[in-house]
């Protein structure tokens, strides 16, 4: 997956975590596609500070989906719902409900 688009969705999941300016830094770059420039004139700080938001930010959303792994989880759910969706086997069917209802790993 394309960085910029992971730390999108890892913004919308973990955002609310980090902490007021981070966040606010990682969110007009990544989802309002703001330039360094344009940050760092927002917030009245140099294009080296708004790097350094943006690679704190990027590090604190990257451990903490190594750590809770929730978007993983939702691509992986995402997946068993597709192969659902295209199956006509009721076992397999019932089987990946299961799985899903009790959230078991493969």
């Amino acid at each position: 997956m394309e960085k910029f688009t992971k730390i999108s969705l890892l913004l919308d999941i973990y955002g609310n975590l980090l902490k007021g300016r981070r966040r606010e830094v990682i969110n007009l770059h990544y989802n309002e596609d703001y330039s360094l420039t344009e940050i760092a004139e927002i917030f009245n700080i140099t294009k080296q500070g708004v790097r350094d938001f943006l690679l704190k930010g990027e590090k604190e959303l990257l451990d903490y989906e190594e750590s809770l792994g929730i978007l993983a989880n939702k691509f992986e759910m995402d997946e068993i719902l597709s192969k659902i969706i295209e199956s006509n086997d009721i076992n397999f069917i019932k089987s990946s409900l299961k799985k899903l209802i009790y959230y078991q790993k493969e």
